[in-house]
């Protein structure tokens, strides 16, 4: 059973989460994948490389490790290689808020791949709540419904973004949490975005996790490759 928390609870409970948060300059993780695109659903490996406030790179193998894709997203711009189709995307970064909320900027969105709360903790009219198995933040303001499921040791277990005006969902999961060089990372991520004309569904099985070593984000386009508008 959940009960709201009084004030002086509320700052202290987000005060333990915001320390219990993954704090890295870098992060590099590999993980088996099963991914669903509308109807078609592809087996996978991820590459996931992160610079922290500046960079996320994913490539993506499939059998035999021929890649298929490569993902580059900072503050201002997304980048997408197609390689089966020879195509790529290059758009600002706000082309993500056609298929998710406005409120995912590029904070929210290194912090969703890795577990961390995405950032609504800190607004003033996030509601707090106890139960016996951990915490719930939850927050509802311009058809924007968000809400974040953590465990009694402060360990995001979900997190869901709701736009009920364009009928936008976002969920995550986050489980199998096991210490990698002396950070709590939850090895099993599970992320599905449904908006129009999109269902998006990953399921990521991490095998390695690594932090704060030099990482390299390789990008360039081939040219004889289109664009696609």
């Amino acid at each position: 059973m959940e009960k709201r928390v009084s004030r002086a609870e509320r700052l202290n409970i987000l005060s333990n989460i915001a320390q219990h948060q993954l704090h890295y300059v870098t992060f590099s993780g590999r993980a088996k994948s099963s991914i669903v695109i509308n109807k078609d659903s592809y087996d996978v490996t991820a590459n996931v490389r992160i610079e922290h406030s500046k960079a996320i790179w994913i490539s993506i193998t499939a059998l035999m490790g021929i890649e298929v894709g490569r993902v580059l997203i900072t503050p201002d711009s997304i980048k997408i290689i197609n390689r089966l189709q020879s195509e790529y995307i290059q758009k600002p970064f706000e082309y993500l808020h056609n298929f998710t909320s406005d409120e995912l900027d590029f904070s929210s969105l290194q912090h969703l791949l890795v577990g961390n709360v995405i950032g609504k903790e800190n607004e003033e009219d996030t509601e707090v709540f106890k139960s016996d198995g951990g915490y719930l933040l939850r927050g509802d303001s311009n058809n924007l419904l968000y809400v974040a499921a953590l465990d009694a040791d402060y360990r995001t277990m979900q997190t869901s973004v709701d736009e009920s005006r364009r009928g936008q969902r976002l969920r995550a999961f986050y489980s199998d949490y096991r210490k990698a060089v002396g950070y709590d990372f939850p090895h099993h991520v599970k992320i599905s975005i449904t908006a129009q004309n999109l269902d998006l569904r990953s399921d990521m099985n991490y095998s390695r996790v690594v932090y704060n070593e030099e990482v390299e984000m390789p990008f360039s386009v081939p040219s004889r490759y289109k664009e696609i508008q």
